[in-house]
């Protein structure tokens, strides 16, 4: 019996093409990955929320090829992200700032005499 999400709960936007995703953690890997928002009949991955609210994904397999109880298929968004027809894709957004540069003399303590370059 699959179900399908909320329709608007943990959507976000792609950074690089604007559609609505959700972020999803592997169940094997511990990962994050983008699945798009919306349930779809070719998808690769099972996904459903697991007891905290949090949105798990498993690949689905031979052996289990089929959503289970409370499932619904996805798509991960790396296939289908492309940026609109006619327009750059945006650069990637810094992560962490750059570091910070630390002056080539220290200067002397309050009280301390001040050293002379020879």
């Amino acid at each position: 019996m699959p179900t399908t999400p909320h329709p608007t709960r943990g959507v976000t936007a792609c950074d690089r093409c604007g559609a609505a995703i959700r972020w999803a953690t592997e169940i094997g890997t511990g990962r994050r990955m983008p699945l798009n928002a919306l349930p779809s009949p070719m998808g690769g991955y099972a996904a459903h929320t697991n007891g905290s609210g949090g949105l798990v994904v498993r690949e689905l397999t031979r052996d289990r090829a089929e959503p289970e109880y409370l499932e619904w298929k996805a798509v991960a968004h790396f296939s289908s992200c492309a940026p609109p027809a006619g327009q750059q894709p945006r650069p990637p957004v810094p992560r962490a700032r750059p570091a910070r540069r630390r002056p080539a003399v220290q200067p002397p303590l309050f009280g301390q005499p001040q050293r002379r370059p020879r």
